[in-house]
């Protein structure tokens, strides 16, 4: 009874903020339930939010302000440049930290992660409830035709995707954050959600315009162009290369070969929160971003038999995924991929 009781509480963690459907989150909780009783233990323990690392935001905050001085005050070009990318990087961790809101996992409380989740958007032009929607339904149908994110669901004609499959790393955050996640909200999203998502482009505009207006009522227009605007392209970048890896050129139908992780270093897996660990945060969504590596480490050997996605460097995936393509895997030997495992 208390193995039973163990293995029906990590399969809720492992589904906070989760829709119960039969898809990647019941193959998930399908395949947690095979872990032994120390692991399950150890993932269940993973699960606890610290609402202290909350204060990251501060941290990505006062990056934004650093590259703002340089790019205000810097004597020479490259200090410019290192002032839009810092502000960039910033700019793309408050997205992500707002992302960890979706799922709960800021303050597991539904009005507190919506309302800060919403204020961390708003430097990048998103809407929580329509992000929500949106990312929502690509958990639960995670490569699959249902996937709202699936990329090979854009097309059926294979040199079209092959077209859009390079030119995401051109401009592919950027249409997926304007576009895409507006458009699903609004077709897939409850009536109540599609209210709430109004709602909040509503407060954007305005919130917006009012920015604008005092820049140019003050004379800020040029710094909100080099402090905000043109650092987008940073953050558009970073967004590009970390979606590309995160599902494309990987075996659906098992959900330790539908998704990658990139380990990289500890710098860029801190200014990412993590989310570069992919693989793990689609087995537990609602595991907050500072356990992941943990959780990581606890599974080297499960990944192992699985034939699991996972690099070293976004260097190596991105010189992979060139010559591999949408039609290809990376790495280019896919892996062998266990078979579903019974309800």
């Amino acid at each position: 009874m208390a193995s039973i009781a163990l293995d029906n509480q990590l399969a809720a963690q492992a589904l906070v903020a989760q829709p119960t459907t039969l898809s990647e989150a019941h193959e998930a909780s399908t395949w947690a339930r095979t872990l032994d009783r120390d692991k399950r233990a150890a993932i269940r323990d993973l699960h606890r939010l610290r609402p202290s690392w909350n204060l990251v935001a501060v941290f990505f905050v006062a990056l934004w302000c650093l590259g703002a001085w340089l790019v205000q005050s810097g004597p020479h070009w490259s200090l410019w440049l290192l002032g839009c990318t810092v502000i960039g990087v910033s700019i793309h961790g408050l997205v992500v930290l707002m992302h960890e809101g979706i799922h709960g996992s800021l303050f597991r409380s539904k009005a507190l992660d919506r309302w800060f989740g919403f204020a961390l958007g708003i430097p990048s032009l998103v809407s929580f409830t329509a992000y929500r929607v949106t990312h929502l339904a690509h958990h639960r149908y995670n490569r699959t035709a249902d996937d709202p994110d699936e990329f090979t669901n854009l097309t059926r004609n294979g040199r079209l995707l092959a077209l859009a499959f390079y030119l995401w790393m051109v401009a592919g955050t950027f249409v997926y954050f304007l576009f895409h996640v507006p458009v699903t909200a609004f077709t897939r999203g409850k009536p109540a959600e599609r209210r709430a998502a109004l709602m909040e482009y509503g407060v954007l505009g305005i919130v917006y315009g009012a920015v604008l207006w005092f820049g140019w009522r003050f004379g800020w227009l040029n710094a909100l162009l080099q402090c905000w605007l043109l650092p987008m392209i940073v953050a558009v970048i970073c967004g590009n290369v970390r979606g590309w890896a995160e599902h494309m050129m990987t075996i659906p139908g098992h959900p330790l070969t539908q998704t990658r992780t990139v380990t990289s270093n500890a710098v860029v897996s801190f200014l990412t929160l993590n989310l570069n660990y992919h693989l793990e945060h689609h087995l537990f969504p609602g595991m907050p971003w500072y356990n992941l590596p943990k959780l990581h480490a606890l599974l080297q050997d499960d990944y192992l038999r699985a034939g699991a996605f996972i690099y070293k460097s976004y260097l190596h995936f991105l010189f992979d995924a060139v010559r591999a393509g949408v039609h290809g895997y990376a790495p280019e030997r896919p892996p062998k991929a266990v078979p579903i495992l019974p309800a």
